[in-house]
């Protein structure tokens, strides 16, 4: 659930099974709560909800993650 004042963060996958990686690193980097996390066909989407400075780590980690398997 997103409260008042708080900081939200979406990132879309393809393919879809990508953002459950993404969101495991996000999860681990930051105090955040996973919103949601859809991983249906061919895209998947990720929702982060926190502290600014909190989404923005959690953000940078979940990035991170598929670039490291996208360069793989």
């Amino acid at each position: 659930m997103i409260q008042s004042g708080m900081s939200m963060f979406i990132l879309e996958t393809e393919p879809a099974g990508y953002v459950l990686k993404a969101a495991n690193e996000a999860e681990k980097a930051s105090n955040i709560t996973v919103v949601d996390v859809k991983a249906v066909g061919a895209f998947g989407r990720l929702t982060l909800a926190g502290k600014e400075g909190d989404v923005e780590e959690a953000a940078a980690a979940a990035i991170r993650a598929i670039d490291e398997i996208s360069n793989y």
